[in-house]
């Protein structure tokens, strides 16, 4: 009988809980009923107090590796704003318009969404209220939501996204915010209603791929992070370990063979930043992702900077920057990284020979050449040159096409638009489909630069160039990838705030001109950078585990010897 009483009440509680809960919402709602202020969209705020995190700091090492690593901490700076008086560049930090009214900051007006990407946040600013009410409409009027939300941050329900993407290429979705300042249980301080300027999106018909294998790198950057890489699904908030650094290693610059993530080879640079006396302490990974074989090829080159690689298209060889290291000054707080590049060659690992070269026109002395790029017919290499030694802001990167001739390289020729223009040129991708040549320019350097935005020309290499729509005039612009179909880019973006990078996704029409982007939902704020993503049909089903054991720095290594018996000839 007690048992039977307790369900009872239990059944009696949820029932009262339900309609306490309906009657709550209707008088909540009731609050947004009364004379409405409309937002007049001028963009008028103010800049809060900049606030620095300086615990990022504490306990700064400038030790890294045996005294070759890739990247070397300068221990007096005092010495090296002497030999480089322009080196230190300005913070990108850019704190956020506050506007003085209810205004809705994302997503932008006429965003374009993949239809493939999971349920988006709102996310809207607003100093004066507590409560707000949410209007969805579909297109033409045919559908109408309306709720409740006691944050400025909220995601559209999945059942409500998923009938607002069946509309894929039809009109645009509408979105409005109304605000009002709660009190008590179900009351307001003033009658009159905010409410915000309407924004509108769209669906494309054109997926993107579905998942997205990238790193989290904090801020402040410094040599000493072990950053980890993730794969995430872009249809759900669901994301799982790639590879770890487990505190000891810095394992960057993945590169895949094949746009399925779960066929071909996975390159990956490994640094081993651990205490125990092991060399070489920089190497090349490869794995195999169907068989889960991982090998440790060691390059006849020193140092053993592998950095910025890329396959051929038939996946059998591996173009890289060669010898590339970097020096750097202590970093700003949210400032720009103070560097000066030096080394690097391009050479060219043939994996089913098991052999290295220099390629001869790509491996000049006295030049920074770097980040190299296969043509989509494999018989030329694009790749970025610039004279050695220079500190970031005299570094001007030109891009420029050499044949690669089976490895007999040949005269590099400038690329139009892309080279000799006064500003740093680098990052060089082709689309999928051959059609187009991407890369990223800024004023000077390739790193953490706020000038920093993707452009685009015609894989003819005959330009012009052009910046894409989708760039943040303020903010950088940077790392990014292509989609197979080649009608979405993902790249990284610091447009929020300046100092913490965010993925986001731009598709490219026809005509080479990009979307209002949008971006990648993330459940809760991440105050980390997201760093070199790169497009993937499917999330990896490689073991992550596996993976890191066979790039442990205790694992077996394998030689590379000179396909010529020497650097070239």
């Amino acid at each position: 009988m007690l048992a039977a009483g307790a369900v009872v009440l239990a059944v009696l509680g949820v029932v009262a809980g339900a309609l306490f809960h309906r009657v709550e919402q209707r008088k909540l709602h009731a609050l947004f009923s009364g004379p409405e202020v409309f937002s007049t969209g001028r963009p008028t705020g103010f800049i809060p107090q900049v606030e620095y995190d300086l615990t990022a700091y504490a306990g700064l090492s400038d030790e890294w590796g045996d005294g070759w690593a890739s990247e070397v901490f300068v221990t007096d700076p005092g010495a090296a704003l002497r030999d480089f008086p322009d080196v230190l560049a300005p913070s990108v930090y850019k704190e956020r318009l506050v506007p003085e009214f209810l205004t809705i900051t994302y997503p932008k007006d006429e965003a374009l969404f993949p239809p493939n990407l999971c349920a988006p946040f709102i996310e809207w600013s607003d100093v004066n209220n507590t409560l707000w009410q949410v209007t969805v409409v579909m297109p033409d009027g045919s559908r109408k939501w309306t709720m409740l939300s006691r944050t400025r941050r909220w995601r559209i329900p999945r059942n409500v996204w998923r009938e607002i993407v069946r509309s894929a290429g039809a009109s645009v979705v509408t979105l409005q915010v109304r605000g009002v300042k709660h009190v008590g249980l179900w009351g307001k301080t003033r009658d009159e209603v905010h409410v915000s300027g309407e924004v509108h999106f769209r669906i494309s018909k054109d997926p993107a791929d579905n998942a997205v294998v990238y790193r989290l790198i904090d801020p402040p950057f410094i040599n000493r992070k072990t950053p980890d890489t993730f794969a995430r699904d872009i249809r759900s908030l669901d994301t799982v370990p790639f590879i770890r650094g487990r505190r000891e290693y810095c394992i960057n610059c993945h590169t895949f063979s094949s746009r399925t993530g779960r066929r071909g080879k996975l390159a990956i640079q490994v640094r081993y930043g651990g205490r125990k006396p092991h060399d070489p302490r920089i190497y090349l990974g490869l794995c195999d992702l169907e068989t889960g074989e991982v090998s440790k090829p060691i390059m006849p080159f020193r140092p053993q900077g592998t950095t910025f690689m890329a396959w051929s298209p038939d996946g059998t060889k591996l173009a890289l920057a060669a010898g590339h290291q970097v020096s750097a000054l202590r970093p700003q707080v949210h400032g720009s990284l103070p560097t000066v590049q030096a080394g690097s060659d391009i050479a060219v690992y043939d994996v089913e020979a098991g052999k290295a070269l220099l390629l001869p026109g790509a491996s000049e002395s006295g030049l920074l050449e770097l980040y190299p790029r296969w043509t989509p017919d494999g018989k030329s290499i694009v790749f970025c040159a610039a004279p050695d030694g220079l500190d970031s802001k005299r570094t001007h990167l030109s891009l420029q096409v050499i044949p690669y001739a089976d490895g007999q390289g040949g005269k590099p020729m400038p690329i139009p638009g892309a080279s000799n223009n006064g500003r740093s040129n680098y990052f060089p991708r082709f689309s999928p489909d051959g059609k187009w040549l991407s890369f990223v320019q800024s004023n000077g350097g390739s790193f953490i630069k706020s000038s920093s935005e993707v452009c685009l020309m015609s894989a003819s290499l005959e330009g012009p160039a052009r910046v894409l729509e989708s760039n943040a005039p303020h903010a950088a612009d940077s790392w990014y990838s292509w989609s197979s179909n080649s009608r979405w880019i993902v790249f990284t973006s610091k447009r929020d705030d300046g100092a913490f990078a965010r993925l986001y996704f731009t598709h490219i029409d026809d005509g080479g001109h990009a979307s209002e982007p949008v971006r990648l939902p993330i459940a809760n704020e991440v105050r980390m950078s997201f760093n070199v993503p790169e497009f993937v049909a499917e999330v990896p089903t490689i073991d992550e585990r596996a993976l890191f054991d066979g790039l442990r720095v205790e694992r077996q290594t394998t030689p590379v010897a000179w396909s010529n018996g020497g650097k070239h000839d």
